[in-house]
């Protein structure tokens, strides 16, 4: 576990997800992307720029895509409003349990 309380990985069903920090010079998903979920590769990936509680929302955000995608729930994946409103509510649910 990192200091910021993002995982290096966690288990997922079956799958153990790896959470990847990449430096800026080596991001790929451009400008306005700053963390993306790899379902193929059971991997997240975040841009190493990001702190505090706007990097744990983001992680957050990408769990819940990887939680909808493991349940088989890929419409709801695709539903980036949705996603936004769960992550926000979960960060803020974790956050008041330490």
């Amino acid at each position: 576990m990192r200091e910021d309380g993002v995982p290096r990985s966690f288990a997922l069903g079956p799958h153990k997800i790896k959470v990847v920090n990449v430096p800026a010079k080596k991001w790929k998903w451009g400008d306005n992307v700053v963390a993306m979920w790899m379902p193929s590769e059971c991997k997240i990936e975040m841009i190493a720029t990001l702190s505090g509680t706007y990097r744990q929302t983001v992680f957050m955000h990408e769990v819940v895509h990887a939680i909808f995608d493991t349940a088989g729930y890929y419409e709801l994946s695709e539903n980036e409003d949705m996603v936004d409103r769960i992550s926000v509510l979960l960060t803020q649910m974790l956050s008041t349990m330490k």
